[in-house]
């Protein structure tokens, strides 16, 4: 994920000052949500929609599968502590597609910005934030800038699992297992509980690496905390080493 230069991503982050981070909102508009979608949101984001002017988004027949909240607009409170949620919820919808190929992460970058930067750097989800920012922005190709965010919310919520993952999945998909592992053990000195998406991604690095039986051990510890993909385990049976 992390581009094509070879010089590590963290000796990347002098390279220039985050760009556009306080830019204007999308508007809503025509670009509504199909129901995996809606589903597929937490659970903060439904509520959010709906009292915001994005429940125009919103197919009318699945307004009612979640309470509409407190408007989000003009600063009104809400449980995620994000500013204006239904920007950021709208936007991990538009990372999703721009994943998949149907669109450009440029919408996605909007929606996200709106609310990081308006956002308290101390807030409990300000790393959720970053790492979903740091993703779009990535696919933006503005690797430095996405690496700047992901560390900027490392250096101040380090007991917080969500950039770091970003960024080992960014260096994971440049093929540099070294420089991923550095990063989750870091994590790992920091981290206050187990989550098994992060002993996902230990098992993941480690694999990659070609430590097989590290690889088990931490991939053991995910599917017991609930991770429910299992392709890496079926991985490491093809190769003798579960």
């Amino acid at each position: 994920m992390l581009g094509i230069k070879k010089a590590p991503l963290l000796l990347a982050l002098c390279a220039g000052a985050l760009s556009g981070l306080s830019a204007a909102p999308a508007e809503a508009g025509d670009v509504t949500m199909t129901p995996v979608e809606w589903y597929a949101l937490p659970d903060f984001c439904r509520p959010a929609i709906l009292g915001s002017i994005y429940i125009q988004r919103v197919p009318f027949e699945l307004r009612g599968t979640a309470t509409e909240g407190p408007k989000t607009s003009g600063g009104a409170s809400n449980p995620s502590g994000i500013p204006g949620p239904h920007h950021f919820c709208y936007g991990l919808i538009h990372l999703s597609r721009a994943k998949r190929g149907g669109e450009k992460f440029d919408t996605a970058v909007s929606e996200f910005n709106y609310s990081y930067g308006q956002m308290n750097r101390n807030a409990p989800m300000f790393s959720y934030v970053s790492a979903n920012l740091g993703r779009a922005l990535y696919g933006q190709q503005k690797k430095a800038d996405a690496a700047k965010v992901w560390t900027e919310a490392i250096a101040l919520q380090p007991q917080r699992r969500e950039s770091y993952l970003a960024l080992a999945e960014g260096l994971l998909s440049e093929h540099r297992p070294d420089e991923a592992l550095k990063v989750l053990l870091k994590y790992e000195e920091n981290k206050e509980s187990d989550y098994p998406d992060a002993e996902h991604f230990l098992a993941q690095t480690y694999f990659d690496l070609k430590k097989y039986g590290e690889a088990k051990t931490h991939a053991e510890r995910a599917y017991a905390l609930g991770y429910p993909v299992f392709g890496l385990r079926d991985k490491l049976k093809q190769l003798g080493k579960w």
